[in-house]
């Protein structure tokens, strides 16, 4: 979506330095609740977070769900 090699993607620099539209945000967020079934507000690609603070928050809520599921 963004244009950049994922071997490429700067992980650890907020996503709002990397160019990403009001657009962009939107469908990311809709890309990732499609396909983790998580929601994040399309202002949050747009901010100060990185991509590896969005990761470790997937990760912790797909584990409290699997938590929650046992």
């Amino acid at each position: 979506m963004l244009g950049v090699d994922e071997q490429e993607f700067p992980a650890d620099r907020p996503l709002g330095e990397l160019g990403i539209d009001s657009l962009t945000a939107a469908q990311l967020s809709v890309e990732v609740e499609e396909r983790t079934g998580a929601t994040i507000p399309l202002e949050r690609f747009l901010g100060e977070e990185t991509l590896q603070d969005l990761a470790r928050e997937l990760a912790a809520a797909a584990a409290a769900g699997a938590e929650a599921t046992a």
